[in-house]
């Protein structure tokens, strides 16, 4: 009897473990885990046109995160590159910062990339964290998630001079 019961609390103990493993597995329960950093969703959008007030297509928009290291590796792998659509527009859904103070200090670079083909040539402008807007969208849940922010980045281009 004492047998049958020993096995029956390690069969129990058993089943219980497993569920609780499991339970530390995202997308299972749907909760996103909280180990002790803090982080945010930031959406990005913007506009770029021409001093003429023409949308530009096809300008490279990078977002290059401010970071205290100069570590090239983890520089370039953390940087987020989209390109204007034909109304001068990009977005991206979810950026690769995780912090929400990593967007202070932060600068997007705007840069055509295809020469003469999109309506021009056009000199390189970056804006910095005082020349964009960070607007929380929504809030976070008090705990590690500080909740949803909106990056919006519009940036007006001059053409290069002719030489």
């Amino acid at each position: 009897m004492k047998h049958r019961i020993n096995n029956w609390a390690k069969l129990l103990y058993g089943f219980l473990m497993t569920i609780l493993g499991f339970s530390g597995c995202e997308g299972i329960f749907e909760t996103r885990e909280e180990y002790g950093q803090p982080y945010a969703e930031f959406k990005l959008v913007g506009e770029v046109k021409s001093e003429e007030g023409k949308p530009i297509k096809g300008i490279r928009v990078i977002v290059k995160p401010y970071i205290a290291h100069t570590e090239q590796q983890y520089l370039d792998w953390n940087r987020d590159t989209l390109f204007t659509d034909a109304e001068g527009k990009f977005s991206k859904e979810e950026l690769k910062h995780t912090w929400p103070n990593e967007m202070k200090g932060s600068t997007i670079i705007f840069e055509d990339i295809d020469g003469p083909e999109n309506g021009g040539e056009f000199v390189s402008k970056t804006l910095n964290d005082k020349e964009f807007t960070v607007e929380q969208i929504k809030k976070g849940s008090g705990n590690w998630y500080d909740g949803d922010f909106l990056v919006t980045a519009n940036a007006t281009l001059s053409p290069k001079k002719q030489d």
